[in-house]
């Protein structure tokens, strides 16, 4: 339960309004993937581009040194980091008696992970300024790998 509405959350922080509008159109995956929960799509400089969310929710609060206390395990933040696209975990902390007052932060997961997350860092929360920077940084991924070119030019049966 804790979970789904953790996720619930996350999605709908994805979709808020910024400065420059909504800038995610978000399709919740949960239990019928078992490292992506959100699939999140958004206009880039050729298109349409795309990035995975992984959520993990708490309602354990923060460390002594003010880090959010999420689980993550290794198996997953490695899949996670494989996938030849921008991927992300999102960490929310429930407030249980007052859920809109919940709050999600974003943290990449790219390179080699070699161990699991106990707590994340809170620099970055999922507010309207730093969903710009996200959408920025998935359109400029996308924008240097050029998948385009790719797709046109591989041999294919079919």
């Amino acid at each position: 339960m804790k979970g789904d509405f953790g996720e619930s959350l996350a999605n709908v922080l994805l979709g808020q309004n910024t400065a420059q509008g909504q800038l995610f159109e978000t399709v919740m995956i949960g239990g019928k993937w078992p490292t992506i929960d959100i699939y999140a799509e958004t206009e880039g400089t050729h298109g349409s581009v795309f990035c995975f969310f992984q959520v993990k929710s708490t309602i354990q609060g923060f460390t002594a040194g003010g880090r959010l206390k999420v689980q993550a395990k290794l198996h997953h933040l490695q899949r996670l980091s494989s996938y030849y696209a921008p991927t992300y975990l999102i960490g929310v902390e429930l407030d249980q008696i007052t859920p809109p007052l919940s709050n999600g932060y974003i943290k990449t997961i790219r390179g080699p992970q070699t161990s699991a997350i106990s707590s994340m860092d809170i620099t970055h929360p999922v507010n309207g300024a730093n969903l710009i920077l996200l959408r920025d940084e998935v359109v400029n991924f996308w924008d240097t790998v050029n998948p385009l070119a790719h797709k046109a030019a591989y041999l294919t049966n079919f």
